[in-house]
């Protein structure tokens, strides 16, 4: 008789840990949830951009109506009419001595250009901005109804083109006196 036992193969025992392959899947997929969120924030921060240039252009606006509410009689008169910052006349030097109504109204459109376009140092609120005043037409408008109309430049995704672009974005504001 043979006094051989037979040779029983145990299964290996349970693995423990990961194994490298299985670490670098991880590290694969945490990279591109990661990246994916990195977009997301750089997104949202191009339209909190976009929604603050829209709250700076509408506060400008406002800001003239305003200076044009507390020169009722020049706005009536048609002074701000046709008014821009592209051609603002010069401010003038009537600060302590007080000024007229038609001194008030170069002195607004010029402190407003300075505020839109950042002249004299200060800070542009708006990329590439500019304002207009139209309406008004003098004394023959009955309701005397004006509109501010503000324009930027805004950087945009273009979806069509994939790419960023900068596109003229633009804030109106009517009012009556």
């Amino acid at each position: 008789m043979n006094n051989d036992k037979a040779q029983i193969m145990e299964p290996p025992g349970r693995q423990s840990g990961m194994t490298l392959i299985e670490i670098l899947v991880t590290v694969i997929v945490l990279s591109i949830g990661l990246l994916g969120m990195a977009s997301l924030t750089v997104g949202s921060l191009k339209n909190n951009q976009g929604a603050f240039l829209r709250t700076q252009a509408t506060i400008l606006a406002y800001d003239m109506a305003d200076r044009m509410r507390s020169n009722t009689a020049e706005a009536i008169s048609g002074s701000y009419d046709n008014a821009s910052t592209t051609s603002a006349p010069s401010a003038p030097t009537c600060g302590a001595k007080g000024c007229t109504g038609a001194e008030r109204v170069a002195a607004d459109i010029q402190a407003w250009k300075q505020q839109i376009e950042g002249a004299s140092g200060n800070m542009a609120m708006l990329p590439g901005g500019e304002g207009a005043i139209s309406g008004g037409g003098g004394p023959t408008n009955a309701g005397n109804t004006f509109a501010i109309t503000i324009t930027w430049k805004e950087d945009r995704w273009n979806e069509t083109k994939g790419t960023m672009s900068t596109e003229d974005q633009q804030t109106v504001v009517e009012f009556t006196l």
